[in-house]
């Protein structure tokens, strides 16, 4: 760390099973880059940078034996109050925060997915800091394969980002990207519809975080529903990425399949999956994300490959 980044906060817990020895945080980004958010570190552990009001911040979490170490690096002149609440945030995004409460009742009653919970850990959603970053990384998927959504999230927080130690970038503030005209959002890929909708979510961040600290999924659905360019998806991943365990992405080009051909008679539509995944409400996100896990081990029927993957965008403007 730079020297005038120093340790802010720090906790040490001892998560329940199975969170004991690893660290559950999904990190998308690969290594550390620039554009990265968030990168792995040596012996297991994770690190993103956050935006914090004297400054950029780290969050580190490790894997500390049997135990999970959560740390905060920033600027000396952070507030404790700020200090104390990135610490949280450090905890809700190392997956601390989430309510595994009745999952594995509702997964009981299904003898497939019985079977596959006996060999896979419960899902643990982790959750990003910001309403602005789940929503922006959701808005930069639409419509496109997972590897060109990654390629423009890179490109937008290294136009609009701010460089934090250790290599790492945060997640646009309101105020750099909306300050980013849509010619430039383009450039990374970003579609015009795209780009209206970040600018609109910069402008409103504010009040989507306080729909978010109120928990109340529905109403933030309803809320992000209502913004140009967004759909049932985008509010899903974005909901899912703040630790909705309900939110279902209808309208994906994958999901309706894996759940079908897992537990379904081989449907593919977003129908027959809703009606597939009703009797695990309060968790329907997180049971996709099980039958997920368990078709990538081959523990439950999936639909086969057919074909090569298809090319990434050369086009970049839309």
């Amino acid at each position: 760390m730079s020297a005038s980044v120093v340790l802010l906060a720090a906790d040490r817990v001892s998560p329940r099973p199975p969170l004991a020895s690893q660290v559950v945080v999904d990190v998308r980004a690969g290594s550390v880059r620039r554009g990265a958010v968030a990168g792995r570190m040596q012996a297991g552990g994770v690190r993103r940078a956050e935006q914090g009001p004297a400054g950029p911040l780290v969050l580190e979490v490790r894997p500390h034996g049997d135990a999970v170490e959560l740390q905060v690096w920033g600027s000396p002149a952070t507030s404790p109050e700020a200090a104390a609440a990135a610490l949280a945030a450090t905890r809700a995004w190392a997956g601390l925060a989430d309510d595994l409460t009745g999952f594995d009742e509702l997964i009981g009653a299904h003898p497939l997915l019985r079977e596959v919970r006996r060999h896979l850990s419960a899902p643990v959603l982790s959750r990003l800091p910001r309403v602005a970053e789940s929503f922006g990384r959701a808005v930069l998927g639409q419509l496109v394969q997972g590897k060109e959504a990654k390629r423009s999230t890179v490109q937008l927080v290294a136009l609009a980002g701010t460089p934090a130690p250790q290599g790492l970038w945060a997640w646009p503030t309101g105020a750099a990207l909306g300050a980013q005209p849509a010619h430039a959002l383009r450039r990374c890929g970003i579609s015009l519809r795209g780009a209206g909708a970040l600018h609109r979510m910069a402008v409103e961040e504010a009040r989507f975080e306080r729909l978010v600290a109120t928990g109340d999924w529905h109403s933030l659905d309803e809320a992000l529903a209502a913004l140009p360019g967004v759909g049932g998806w985008t509010s899903a991943e974005t909901r899912l990425e703040l630790g909705d365990a309900d939110a279902v992405s209808v309208g994906d080009y994958h999901i309706p399949a894996t759940v079908g051909w897992a537990i379904g008679d081989r449907t593919e539509d977003d129908q027959a999956m809703l009606e597939l995944l009703a009797p695990f409400a309060g968790h329907r996100g997180r049971t996709i994300r099980l039958i997920e896990q368990a078709a990538r081990r081959g523990l439950v029927p999936a639909k086969p490959r057919r074909g090569h993957r298809q090319a990434l965008s050369a086009h970049r403007y839309w």
